[in-house]
């Protein structure tokens, strides 16, 4: 195979094209962040292909481990598109209990609809901590050690969730509003 034919080449011309081509959108940030390519890759394509060795599959991409520091060997590696976008300047992460990881991860990690975190974090302002409590907002009523919502309570009792409410805005406690018989 021809080298210019080959996936790394293309990958290796991208790069240099990020850092240095006046055409290129991206061109700006790389420049002002100081992203360069080191000076045996930028015009040695067997070099950068010796030091890297061959991509692993045909989702994996060029990855710089700190996407502060340019591209050179101890900086780069082969990894899925999906773990690469990731590393990027515009990704926030977030730690708890020693572990960083995304939002979308941290979801997926707790057991809690992104959506869901994501509204608390990113337009309710709540801090992490406080929006990775599942019942944020105290909505979950435990009957007998069974946690539901009001509505999910009264779809399962088969009762009107306004004079539930109504109720519960009178003062009742949430599990008599919803057991304590309708006469």
């Amino acid at each position: 195979m021809n080298k210019k034919e080959m996936k790394e080449h293309r990958i290796w011309k991208a790069m240099k094209s990020r850092c240095y081509s006046p055409c290129n959108k991206d061109m700006g940030y790389y420049q002002k962040d100081g992203i360069a390519v080191c000076e045996e890759w930028l015009h040695n394509f067997d070099k950068f292909l010796e030091d890297m060795g061959k991509i692993p599959a045909n989702n994996y991409s060029i990855d710089r481990i700190d996407y502060t520091k340019g591209y050179f060997k101890e900086n780069c590696r082969w990894i899925p598109f999906k773990e690469q976008s990731k590393n990027r300047r515009n990704v926030k992460l977030y730690t708890h209990n020693g572990k960083t990881l995304t939002l979308k991860d941290w979801a997926k990690e707790l057991n809690i609809n992104y959506d869901t975190l994501r509204g608390r974090v990113v337009r309710q302002n709540i801090p992490f901590e406080d929006a990775i409590i599942k019942d944020l907002h105290n909505r979950q009523v435990n009957i007998n050690g069974v946690c539901k919502t009001v509505k999910e309570w009264c779809d399962y009792y088969n009762i009107n969730a306004g004079s539930v409410y109504s109720r519960i805005n009178r003062g009742w406690n949430k599990v008599d509003a919803i057991t304590k018989p309708f006469l």
